[in-house]
């Protein structure tokens, strides 16, 4: 089954425990916090409560503001499940220094934490346009992150081609979607990733989610 992982833009407490509670109810398997002012120390008390509320959750941040390798240690120090991060060093063309110390800290807190995750974006909306996503995912995949990448924009889904490129360079390991999958398209797209990433395609608010879209998207996605 495509895992799936509700990004929940951060207003509240309150208000994140309720989205929290919807998409848990509707059988997502987590939660990334983020505050997309890049306030990034008050989503910390509404994860934590998240993770110890539903241990069995994911719950992952994304923090706009803080280094990516600070924000590493500082999920990691909280007990989450791990990062993601949008703009972390690797492209078709290379590998950054920032990338090599992602991984050089990933692999220290996986001596500890073996299952902590790091969706490393590549190929995203963020980023230059880059010609050659496959090589990028792979990249990111030999750096031992889940490969993450979107469309051209928040909203936006990616093209099946570019997905399915994606997917077979680095087949088995994981491929995740962070941008403009919906009910609509999720049986599509969906067969070419791993792990989908999302939040317009499921909200009735900025800041709130609507839980019969949460029901159908996790109904349309495709099933191992």
């Amino acid at each position: 089954m495509t895992k799936l992982i509700a990004v929940i833009h951060y207003l509240d407490d309150k208000t994140a425990f309720a989205n929290a509670d919807i998409v848990v109810s509707g059988g997502f398997d987590g939660v990334c916090l983020i505050h997309m002012e890049g306030k990034d120390d008050l989503i910390e008390e509404a994860a934590v409560s998240i993770k110890r509320k539903y241990p069995d959750t994911i719950v992952i941040t994304n923090r706009l503001s803080m280094h990516p390798v600070d924000m590493i240690r500082r999920d990691a120090a909280l007990g989450l499940d791990g990062s993601w991060c949008d703009n972390p060093g690797v492209s078709s063309k290379g590998v950054t220094q920032l990338a090599k110390d992602i991984e050089e800290v990933i692999f220290d807190i996986r001596k500890e934490k073996p299952g902590f995750l790091f969706f490393g974006s590549v190929a995203f909306k963020t980023q230059a346009y880059d010609p050659d996503p496959a090589t990028a995912a792979v990249k990111a995949k030999n750096l031992g992150w889940i490969a993450t990448t979107s469309g051209v924009a928040t909203g936006v889904a990616p093209d099946r081609e570019k997905l399915e490129r994606m997917k077979t360079a680095i087949a088995p390991f994981e491929l995740a979607v962070a941008s403009g999958i919906t009910p609509g398209n999720a049986g599509t797209l969906g067969k070419h990733v791993d792990w989908v990433l999302v939040s317009t395609g499921i909200s009735e608010t900025f800041h709130t989610f609507d839980p019969l879209k949460v029901a159908a998207l996790r109904q349309a996605l495709p099933v191992a």
